[in-house]
Formats: structure tokens, sequence, C-alpha cells
């Protein structure tokens, strides 16, 4: 399948032990950081978001401190291309997500992991996001065997509390 000049590959295997979803943006990149530097040497570690050269830069400039991330494989999808999400999902064993508002742009990649047997984890603080992914996904995520984990970060802390 093609979509803005980019291919998908529509045959799902697991590739990558983890897929960072948003790894371009502020917190992705930080926790990119974290994952070069902290994360298992034989750990499959794969970074996505929309852009690709986005995401080349950002691999460029994690493996110059982290030499292994020049490893980290590189995956093309967006959250409005249902497609690239299922592609995404069925190439990890866990996509933790970065790409929020998340109940603007999360309930799609959540159903993609639900449906295809991948964990999943974010840091959403968004009550009404969880609601509705467990809503809807619940269901398809137990029959899979995933785990739909959100609240996993500082983004989860009630700014009051903060």
């Amino acid at each position: 399948m093609t979509n803005h000049g980019t291919t998908y590959d529509t045959t799902y295997d697991t590739t990558y032990d983890i897929v960072l979803f948003g790894a371009t943006g502020f917190v992705g990149a930080l926790t990119a950081e974290y994952l070069a530097g902290h994360a298992p040497q034989d750990l499959r570690i794969a970074l996505a978001g929309r852009n690709r050269a986005k995401l080349e830069d950002t691999r460029r400039n994690l493996a110059a401190s982290h030499p292994r991330a020049e490893r980290f494989g590189l995956v093309i999808a967006d959250s409005s291309d249902a497609e690239s999400l299922r592609a995404l999902a069925g190439s990890a064993r866990v996509v933790i997500s970065t790409v929020g508002p998340y109940f603007h742009y999360g309930l799609p990649l959540v159903e993609a992991c639900a449906k295809a047997g991948t964990h999943y984890v974010d840091l959403s603080g968004e009550v009404l996001f969880m609601r509705e992914s467990i809503r809807l996904y619940h269901d398809a995520a137990k029959n899979s065997g995933a785990r739909i984990v959100h609240a996993c970060g500082f983004d989860s802390v009630p700014s009051d509390m903060g």
C-alpha cells in the first residue's frame, strides 16, 4: 500500500521488541535517548513517526552519543493512516506512544495494537481517552493478549500535584 509517497509492507512480522511512536517530538526524543542509553543491548528497537528525514536525524543525533542507535530501525507511520498503524503494531512486541493529544491521535493506534496482540504503553493523562480506549478495545486486547497500559509518565500526574 502507498500513502503520501510512502510504501507500507502489509506482511506483518514482529521485527522489533520496542517501537517508539512519536520519536521526533520532545518527549519522544527524551524517551529515545533513555532507550539508547539504558535498554539491554540485544533489544531490537525502532523509532517511528510520520517523517523519515526527521526520524533519520533523530537516529543520527542519538548515535553521536550512543553508537548502538545506528542499529535502530525506522518505521514510517501516521496516526491518520490505519494501514500504517496496523503495520507498526504488527512489527513490534511493544509500542510506546508519545503522540498526543491522545484523544485526538491515539485511539487508532490502541485499536491496531489491541487487534494485533501488541502491548501498548503511553504517558496520557487524558481520562476520557483512557475510558474510550477501554470501552472500544478492551475485548479485542483481551482476546489477542495485548496489554494496554496508559499513564506511564509525568503527564500522568495531575497538574495540581505536579
